[in-house]
């Protein structure tokens, strides 16, 4: 996959887009794109799509009173991330809409936020999710929001199938699999998958319509965390990276243990 690596900043103020773009810099390895209206952002989009990997986006330009600057970005295939001078469920729910990643304040505080997830999103690029569920809707729905991650997804409609993508998919590292499923069921995928890749591995989310007594087994057979249907889009985002951001610290662990003299 192509390693895009450039955080494309569009914001009309110079003196904000600069403390957002020194603060990238200084505390990220990936290099900034800046443009300060929608006619230097699309031009920057279009010629240099391929070297981005998110765009850190303000919704009030100068020549963009309507907020189009999400939905071009969108219809780019760009992850988009807003900085937003006010927040309201209004703003919240159009922002969803958008299938934006996520949402910040314009504060110094968020920050260090907004940093730790344009670094996730960059590791998202080379990372598989395989998405397991007999409902079509809902499959297409948690591989939208995968890919809107940058994530490479797969899908699989049942634990049978899922165990023979996952055979020809070895590096997959993330699985999101519904309970009731014909053929091999939520529970039995899990546990099949146990026997050979452990918790530390691959990072298994159940997703079910129901809680209670379906979290308690799922949690039971081995899954790394649940999510109840129908999912929040925060939630889903929080939930996958928190799962990931784990994985990679183990794997940070263990070779640094390698490494480590006798």
């Amino acid at each position: 996959m192509t390693d895009h690596r450039h955080v494309l900043v569009v914001e009309d103020s110079r003196v904000q887009a600069k403390i957002i773009s020194q603060h990238i810099a200084g505390r990220t390895p990936f290099p900034t794109i800046v443009a300060h209206s929608l006619a230097e952002a699309e031009a920057a989009m279009t010629a240099q799509r391929d070297a981005i990997f998110v765009a850190i986006l303000d919704r009030n330009l100068p020549d963009d009173p309507d907020g189009r600057i999400v939905p071009l970005a969108k219809s780019l295939g760009i992850p988009s991330v807003v900085m937003t001078a006010s927040f309201s469920e209004d703003v919240r729910k159009r922002l969803l809409e958008d299938n934006v990643v996520d949402y910040f304040l314009k504060t110094m505080a968020e920050m260090e936020n907004l940093e730790r997830l344009i670094e996730r999103l960059y590791k998202n690029q080379f990372v598989r999710a395989l998405v397991v569920d007999d409902s079509k809707l809902f499959r297409a729905r948690l591989t939208g929001l995968l890919a809107n991650l940058n994530f490479q997804t797969l899908e699989a409609e049942d634990g049978r199938q899922a165990l023979e993508v996952l055979a020809a998919n070895d590096d997959v590292r993330l699985v999101i699999t519904d309970y009731n499923m014909p053929n091999l069921d939520g529970f039995g995928l899990i546990e099949e998958l146990r026997t050979t890749r452990p918790k530390d591995r691959l990072a298994i989310i159940g997703v079910s319509a129901e809680g209670g007594g379906q979290t308690v087994r799922f949690l039971k057979v081995g899954a790394n965390d649940f999510l109840v249907k129908p999912v929040e889009v925060e939630e889903f985002t929080c939930r996958v990276h928190m799962q990931l951001d784990i994985l990679d610290l183990l794997e940070h662990c263990r070779q640094l243990c390698a490494k480590a003299p006798e």
